[in-house]
């Protein structure tokens, strides 16, 4: 996983099988190509399967959802579809130098709201100050003379040396569109200080708000600046466990939203300590690693692959000469000394903590052993955060390996798989640029929903980056509508067939050219599904097959009743679709999908009888009215006949297809979507309305102009400056200058004299009348 630039790739041994397996290929980052998948388990059906988890300090984005949902995806692939039995590891970070600095910072903050629960004037003092901080160290200009500006003038300023970025922010405050453009990273962070200075100062230099509004807007100051204030101060474990233990819950709780499935086996940094520090022990006395004099133990190379000179090396038996710091810029820390304010553990090199890489590489040995067959994430962490797991762990594991390698040396994982980022408008969500729209959020208030989601993460692939914008979820909103029309056609009509074999009606099951065709296409499709998905999870292709099978079947649903056919395809489309994970329900011969996920899951069946009942009865009536549809009583009847289908029984969720030549037929659709067609419906009625009254307007308007224009008697018409002298009938002879009319012009005059003595006649008419 090295850069080109700096090494040449690796060897990479594949595993060998003779076990019966799928032809599946999956893309590796350790080749950058499509390797046949071979899992180390000689019967050729357990995969072992590590994934870099949360880092629990806040609450997860949809980046994390596009993550975590796809990751899911794929294990749902490999365990529903292909039949592996999947051990799923995967890890929560909680003992991490931003968890510490957060927890301090929060537990500070706290304690200061504590002893100041009202905005006192030294509470304002200690914000201005705060504030001034925050300025000075990610703003301000020494040389430009920036320092003078206060939080009473800072808009000013910023409106004079940031006028672009304040612009944007305005209009994000108040909750207006912003044109679509990627901001460079060290732009985006200037824009994230300016607001949070532009929230702080209209705090502190305004009118005083309430507690609450004021540490709201002035905390993002604050935080550092009281850190800050207590640098050598020891805090109690319970200060940081309490902030991770709280964000973990929060994030299993939106996985569980979001439908992904929980890990096999979950591993906690804090409960893995003595073994991590048993593991870097292993390292430094095998020579790949030293410790320096601060109490820090270092291993040198964190290129993702080891070299064999170990001359670089400096043996931790000679401890007079411990360097003091490291000795090469890719060293990194495998334990870091502890400092005030830190939580630590003993160690051989002192007290102090795991550093972030080695955290990884020990939880998945202990829990997995030497040789793993997929570790994955998002492609954030694979330099430096993967590569440098891979150097620590196959040192520690070298000499260990149960079959040969490519290059002798040990091979600790076999597939790499990494999540591509997913982008809003261009810009790479991020809990330190603050531009992140957290899972909750975005379900609650951002218009998304957990399979929504899902299936945009579907139609973007793996491990491409996927990037938002309206042709995206669009796209998305239209493959769900054409399932779940799909779905709810096909649940409405086995009803009615249903209803209709327990009356005794006979129901034909033909076969003939229309069903070889459907049935070719199905077979067809299960086929190229097949083939999608063992080329490296290819999901884009996969849901487009399912789209084309749906249109298939419903020109062919046009053309007959017959549901046996139709009913194949929908259990096999229910059954894809449950195993990408966009249902939770895993009933083998259930067709559709739960309109909610808390729903009940035979609710439809339970309704079903009482809303075709009074379905039967809305039939008669309409049928009555239809007879004599020019009676009274029979308009105020299919009156209500339409209301009650378009409007009470709309917002119960259910949705009545009036036929000519039989009963409607009942669907069971989410009332929401009822209502936006029934709103919508509305609104293109008003439309016409609105465009019919206008037109009548326009009518009338030119009707009273040509009324005003008859008027006109045409021995006046041509009295006006233009013409020195007229006829006895007021035809012009002469123009201004006294000229004589030409006879191409006087025979013009004579034709508009006759049409207005046409039509001021026809006017002096009614006007008699």
């Amino acid at each position: 996983m090295a850069t080109s630039a700096r090494r040449e790739q690796p060897p990479w041994s594949r595993p060998e099988s003779k076990a019966p397996l799928p032809p599946l290929s999956i893309y590796n980052t350790l080749t950058r190509q499509k390797d046949p998948f071979v899992p180390l388990d000689k019967a050729g059906k357990k995969v072992t399967w590590y994934c870099c988890g949360p880092t629990v300090y806040d609450a997860a984005h949809l980046g994390h959802a596009r993550n975590y949902v796809t990751t899911d995806v794929l294990r749902r692939i490999m365990r529903d579809y292909f039949g592996f039995n999947v051990a799923f590891v995967q890890n929560v970070t909680d003992v991490d130098d931003k968890i510490i600095l957060r927890a301090r910072q929060k537990h500070l903050l706290d304690e200061f709201i504590s002893e100041h629960p009202t905005i006192t004037s030294e509470v304002v003092e200690t914000a201005g100050k705060a504030w001034a901080a925050y300025f000075a160290k990610n703003v301000a200009r020494a040389d430009e003379g920036d320092l003078d500006t206060t939080p009473a003038t800072f808009e000013k300023w910023a409106q004079y040396k940031h006028r672009p970025l304040m612009e944007i922010i305005a209009k994000e405050l108040l909750g207006q569109p912003v044109e679509e453009g990627l901001l460079l990273e060290d732009v985006a962070k200037l824009k994230m200080h300016l607001n949070t200075l532009l929230t702080a100062s209209r705090a502190i230099a305004g009118s005083p708000p309430s507690a609450d509004e004021f540490y709201a807007a002035s905390s993002s100051v604050l935080l550092p600046f009281l850190d800050s204030l207590h640098k050598n101060r020891d805090f109690e474990p319970a200060v940081f466990s309490k902030l991770s233990r709280y964000w973990e819950r929060h994030f299993n709780e939106d996985m569980a939203t979001l439908n992904v499935l929980p890990p096999t086996t979950t591993t906690r940094v804090s409960e893995f300590i003595p073994e991590n520090v048993a593991f870097v022990e292993k390292l430094v006395s095998r020579g790949f690693a030293y410790p320096t004099a601060d109490g820090s133990s270092l291993i040198a190379d964190g290129e993702g692959a080891l070299t064999t000179d170990k001359a670089s090396t400096v043996p931790n038996t000679v401890e007079s000469a411990l360097p003091q710091k490291k000795k090469a810029s890719q060293d990194f820390a495998l334990w870091k000394a502890s400092k005030a304010g830190e939580p630590s553990w003993d160690s051989p090199w002192g007290k102090g903590r795991p550093g972030w890489h080695i955290e990884c590489s020990v939880m998945c040995s202990e829990v997995l052993g030497g040789e793993i067959d997929i570790h994955s994430g998002g492609i954030d962490l694979a330099f430096p955060h993967h590569d440098n797991e891979i150097a620590q762990s196959e040192a520690y594991w070298d000499g260990c390996a149960s079959h040969p390698t490519a290059d002798g040396k040990h091979q600790w994982i076999n597939y790499f798989l990494h999540m591509g980022h997913l982008k809003i408008h261009g810009s790479k969500m991020s809990k330190s640029l603050k531009n992140f729209v957290s899972v909750r959020d975005a379900l609650q208030r951002g218009g998304w929903t957990p399979r929504g989601l899902r299936i945009v993460f579907l139609l973007g692939g793996w491990k491409d980056g996927i990037e938002v914008r309206e042709g995206v979820l669009s796209a998305a909103k239209n493959w769900e509508t054409v399932v779940n029309k799909f779905f709810t056609n096909v649940k409405a009509l086995m009803a009615e067939e249903e209803e209709a074999e327990k009356s005794g009606e006979h129901i034909p099951q033909p076969w003939g050219k229309l069903e070889a065709t459907l049935s070719r296409e199905l077979d067809n499709s299960r086929l190229n599904l097949d083939a999608a998905l063992c080329d490296s999870f290819n999901t884009p292709l996969a849901m487009s097959i399912l789209l084309d099978l749906i249109s298939a079947t419903n020109i062919y649903m046009s053309s007959t009743s017959s549901l046996t056919l139709v009913k194949e395809v929908a259990r096999w489309i229910t059954k894809i679709a449950t195993i990408f994970g966009l249902d939770n329900n895993s009933s083998p011969d259930r067709i559709g999908w739960s309109s909610d996920a808390s729903a009940s899951a035979n609710a439809e069946e339970v309704a079903l009888p009482y809303v075709r009942l009074l379905s039967s009865f809305r039939d008669r009536v309409r049928a009555i009215g239809i007879a004599d549809p020019k009676s009274e009583s029979a308009k105020q009847f299919l009156a209500l006949c339409d209301r009650l289908r378009d409007v009470e029984l709309a917002d119960l969720g259910v949705s009545l297809d009036d036929r000519d030549s039989s009963q409607a037929l009942i669907k069971f659709v989410p009332a929401e979507e009822l209502r936006a067609v029934r709103e919508e419906k509305e609104r293109k009625a008003a439309e016409r309305e609105a465009t019919k009254e206008a037109a009548r307007i326009k009518r009338e308007e030119e009707e009273k102009k040509k009324v005003e224009a008859a008027k006109v008697d045409p021995r006046t018409m041509y009295r006006t400056e233009e013409w020195s002298a007229w006829d006895e009938d007021g035809v012009p002879t002469k123009d201004a200058k006294g000229e004589e009319v030409t006879k191409s012009r006087s025979k013009a005059l004579k034709k508009g004299w006759e049409r207005q003595k046409k039509l001021h006649d026809a006017w002096l008419k009614t006007q008699q009348q």
